[in-house]
């Protein structure tokens, strides 16, 4: 068992369930997939960025990184109407904001 715990708890609870080492494993791949998902926003067709907020919303809270998933379902719903705002400088801004708040804990949990 690391001497650093997982920094969220939806990790926390992950890990009682499938093991602390399987849990790095997945976090290791939101911080490799995440920047990837995040290049995608910014342009392509808009079903596509509405999939790949869908995405990473899901991923987000799996991570417990709860602000960052509320602010990409609050774009996966306006992506989803074709009236809807489309992703803004703005957007990509706060979205990579908060995903940096939340990468340095998950490092350092993967790290260890």
């Amino acid at each position: 068992m690391s001497a650093v715990p997982p920094p969220t708890a939806a990790l926390a609870d992950l890990a009682a369930v499938l093991g602390e080492d399987n849990v790095r494993t997945l976090v290791r791949t939101f911080l490799r997939d995440f920047p990837l998902s995040f290049q995608e926003l910014s342009g392509g067709k808009r079903s596509n960025r509405h999939r790949v907020a869908h995405s990473m919303k899901s991923n987000s809270r799996l991570m417990g990184a709860l602000t960052l998933s509320q602010r990409m379902a609050e774009l996966e719903a306006r992506l989803e109407r074709a009236d809807g705002l489309d992703v803004t400088p703005a957007d990509l801004t706060a979205i990579n904001a908060e995903f940096e708040k939340i990468a340095g804990p998950l490092r350092t949990f993967v790290a260890a």
